[in-house]
C-alpha cells in the first residue's frame, strides 16, 4: 500500500465492460481518457465529485456511481435520490453477483475509503461506473507511484483525449456503436457523404445534453477548459448526497429537499427542442451552504487532502498552506469571502434554532444559454465551399459569402446567424430557385446544418 503522503499517476479510460485488465485493453476506440496526478489519500467520494467529473466533463451531483476493485469489492454511493440509484435499489431479482449493494463486499461507503486503499502498485486497477442507469464504465490504472519526496498532494490533469460523452447517452457500448464507429469511418473516408450525415445526425441529437448544451463534437478535447473546470470544482463545496439535479420540462417545479445548511437552486437551461414552449427547461438542485468537514474536503487551491485549515473570515474555504491561501485569495476567494461569511453566519443561526432557513427554496441560479456557434471561433470563413441543409432531409452545396449574418427585419433579441451561403447553380436549379436569389443562412455552426466540402472525391447525393 502506498504511503498516505504518496501521489499516484492514474490513467482513467472509458471501457466497454468491467472484465478487462489494462493489458487486455477493451477501451473505446478511439480511446477516451484522462491522465491525472492525485494524492493516494483522497477519499473515493471526493475523487468522483471534485476530480473525475470535472476532468472528464461529467455533470456534478447528477448521477450516482460505484468503484469496484479487481477482487470484486464495491464502494457504492447509496444515500442519494438519483434516479439511477433508485433503479438499482429496486432490482431485487438481480443475482447478488450483479448487485453492487448486496453482500458483505458490497455497498461499502466511498467516503470511508481512499484511493490508496484500493490501488497500491503500478499496474493495479479498479473500475468506476458512473450513472448506474447508463453505465459509463471507467478503468483506473496506476501508471506510477510517486515517492513521498516527489509528492505534494495536489491534483493535476496531465493530459487527455476525446470529448466526454453526453449525459444520458446510454453508456459505453451504445456510444461506441452510435457515435465513435461513425467517427472512425469518417476519419478513414471523409468523402463518404452518407456516413458524414449519419454522424452529424447522431451528434446533433445530444445538443441539449446537460454537459453539452450546443454542438457535440466527439473528437474535441480542450485541456485548458478541463483544467479550469477542475479548479472551479476544487474551489466549491462538496456536492450534496440527499438530493441531486432533477429536471422539469419545460419550466415546471422540481422536488426541493434542502435541509439545514442547504439551499435549493433553480437553473434555467436554454434548449431549442422547447422553442414552442418558451425555449427553456429548468433543473432543481440542492446545494450545500454549510462548510465542508475539514477531514472530508480538499484544498480549494491545489486539491491536497492533507492538513487543511479554514479561512479565518468565512470558515468555508480550506487550504493546505499559507501559499495556497495567498494564491487563491488573489485569483478567486477575495471576491467570494464576504458572501461566504454571510452564508456561514446564516448556517450557524440555523443550527442554533435547529430550523432550516424558510427562504431556502427556489433560489435563482445561472441561466445556461445554448451555444449554437462561437462568434470568436467560427469553423469556416468567407469563400469556403460547404454542404448545407436546405430543407428537411435536403442538402445542397454552395460557398460562404458572409459570416455573422443578420437580416434587416430581425429583432435585436435574435442572435446573428453564423453564415450566409450562396448556393451553387446545380443546387439552385435542382430546387427551382433563380441563381441570383439562391441565398440561405445557417442558424448553427454544426455538421448537421453545414460542413466543409472535401476538395475532391465528393459527389452530391440527394
Amino acid at each position: 500500500m502506498p504511503s498516505p503522503s504518496s501521489d499516484l499517476i492514474i490513467l482513467i479510460t472509458l471501457v466497454l465492460d468491467e472484465t478487462s485488465s489494462p493489458a487486455e485493453g477493451n477501451t473505446l476506440n478511439p480511446p477516451v481518457y484522462r491522465k491525472i496526478k492525485v494524492s493516494s489519500a483522497i477519499n473515493l467520494e471526493l475523487l468522483h465529485d471534485k476530480v473525475i467529473a470535472p476532468c472528464f466533463g461529467w455533470t456534478r451531483n447528477y448521477h450516482t456511481y460505484y468503484f469496484r476493485t479487481a477482487d470484486d469489492v464495491y464502494y457504492t454511493q447509496k444515500d442519494t435520490d438519483a434516479a439511477d440509484a433508485t433503479a438499482w435499489l429496486s432490482r431485487s431479482l438481480l443475482p447478488q453477483s450483479e448487485d453492487p449493494y448486496a453482500g458483505p463486499k458490497r455497498g461499502l461507503k466511498p467516503e470511508n475509503a481512499t484511493l490508496g486503499d484500493i490501488l497500491h502498485d503500478v499496474g493495479d486497477y479498479c473500475f468506476y461506473n458512473y450513472d448506474l442507469g447508463d453505465g459509463w464504465i471507467h478503468r483506473l490504472s496506476v501508471e506510477r507511484v510517486l515517492s513521498v519526496e516527489e509528492s505534494d498532494g495536489s491534483v493535476a490533469l496531465i493530459e487527455g483525449a476525446m470529448r466526454c460523452p453526453p449525459e444520458d447517452g446510454e453508456g459505453c457500448a451504445t456510444y461506441q456503436e452510435e457515435i465513435l464507429d461513425l467517427y472512425n469511418e469518417q476519419k478513414k473516408n471523409p468523402h463518404n457523404v452518407e456516413n458524414a450525415r449519419r454522424l452529424a445526425e447522431a451528434c446533433f441529437k445530444h445538443r441539449g445534453g446537460v454537459n453539452v448544451n450546443g454542438s457535440f463534437r466527439p473528437g474535441e478535447f480542450n485541456l485548458l477548459e478541463r483544467k479550469l473546470a477542475l479548479a472551479e470544482a476544487l474551489a466549491s463545496r462538496n456536492s450534496t448526497r440527499n438530493s441531486v439535479k432533477t429536471f422539469a420540462f419545460p419550466m415546471g417545479s422540481g422536488l426541493e429537499m434542502a435541509r439545514i445548511g442547504q439551499i435549493s437552486v433553480v437553473t434555467k437551461k436554454q434548449d431549442d427542442r422547447f422553442d414552442n414552449m418558451g425555449g427553456f427547461a429548468s433543473f432543481h438542485e440542492t446545494m450545500n451552504v454549510k462548510p465542508d468537514p475539514s477531514d472530508a474536503t480538499l484544498c480549494n487551491q491545489c486539491g491536497n487532502p492533507h492538513d487543511l485549515k479554514a479561512c479565518s473570515r468565512c470558515h468555508s474555504a480550506f487550504y493546505c498552506s499559507r501559499d495556497c491561501q495567498a494564491v487563491h485569495w488573489k485569483t478567486y476567494h477575495k471576491k467570494k469571502c464576504k458572501k461566504e461569511k454571510v452564508a456561514y453566519e446564516k448556517y450557524q443561526d440555523e443550527l442554533e434554532r435547529n430550523k432550516p432557513d424558510p427562504n431556502r427554496f427556489g433560489i435563482s441560479g445561472e441561466t445556461m444559454f445554448q451555444k449554437r456557434y462561437n462568434p470568436g471561433n467560427l469553423r469556416f470563413q468567407v469563400g469556403d465551399e460547404v454542404e448545407c441543409m436546405i430543407g428537411p432531409e435536403q442538402w445542397g452545396t454552395g460557398r460562404i459569402v458572409r459570416c455573422l449574418y443578420r437580416e434587416d427585419d430581425w429583432p435585436a433579441s435574435k442572435e446573428s446567424a453564423p453564415y450566409q451561403i450562396k448556393l451553387d447553380r446545380k443546387t439552385a436549379d435542382r430546387v427551382g430557385i433563380p441563381p441570383q436569389y439562391a441565398l440561405i443562412y445557417s442558424d448553427w455552426d454544426d455538421d448537421i446544418k453545414i460542413r466543409k466540402l472535401p476538395k475532391a472525391g465528393m459527389e452530391y447525393v440527394d
